[in-house]
């Protein structure tokens, strides 16, 4: 019989770095930072965040923050901050995941003033690898609207394989039906190499 950890006792070491990026929990006093880069961003990340679709505040963001790091101490959530340097970037995680299985869902999104450099690309590379060899995973999966091109880019760039289409998968905002791509990668699987540690 398998011995059943209880998820806070799992080693989920941080920060995660790649040569331009700290990638970390959330943590107190981040929702100043948090709540500007989504402010600048709602235009660009609505078509395709859930998150995007309400008001923001600075006081929900910095809320967000403490909560979602008080779930990464007790292993039930697994949502990062991407800093370049002082600069909340992007924000990126297993919004999605299982122990037991060591399933682990990726998700993103870039600020606006940052997109065009990579950043996308480098952080999901980082967090497969991460998944692998930091967290034992057995499968990663991406989704991503069909519509959603940039999204497309960095899962080939990746290496994820398509397994198919979710029809009606993707229900944000105005477009009530859209579909949804996923796509993984498993251990065996060739996935884009890149510089990482934690």
């Amino acid at each position: 019989m398998v011995e059943h950890i209880p998820p806070v006792l799992i080693e989920v070491p941080m920060p995660i770095r790649t040569p331009r990026l700290l990638i970390r929990p959330p943590q107190a006093f981040d929702g100043k930072a948090f709540y500007e880069a989504k402010a600048e961003s709602m235009a660009e990340v609505k078509p395709w965040m859930e998150w995007a679709q309400y008001p923001q505040t600075p006081a929900g963001n910095e809320a967000f923050c403490r909560e979602k790091q008080a779930g990464y101490i007790a292993r039930k959530d697994m949502t990062f901050l991407v800093f370049n340097g002082e600069k909340l970037v992007a924000s990126a995680g297993f919004p999605v995941f299982n122990w037991q299985k060591r399933h682990f869902e990726i998700a993103y999104w870039v600020r606006t003033c940052e997109t065009g450099k990579g950043y996308a690309t480098e952080i999901t590379a980082a967090l497969v690898h991460y998944a692998f060899n930091a967290l034992a995973a057995k499968r990663v999966s991406l989704y991503y609207d069909v519509l959603n091109e940039g999204s497309a880019a960095v899962a080939k760039k990746v290496g994820f394989i398509k397994e198919g289409v979710l029809r009606n998968g993707s229900l944000i905002g105005t477009r009530t039906e859209s579909d949804l791509v996923v796509c993984s990668l498993l251990p065996t699987d060739a996935c884009m190499d890149i510089e990482v540690s934690w």
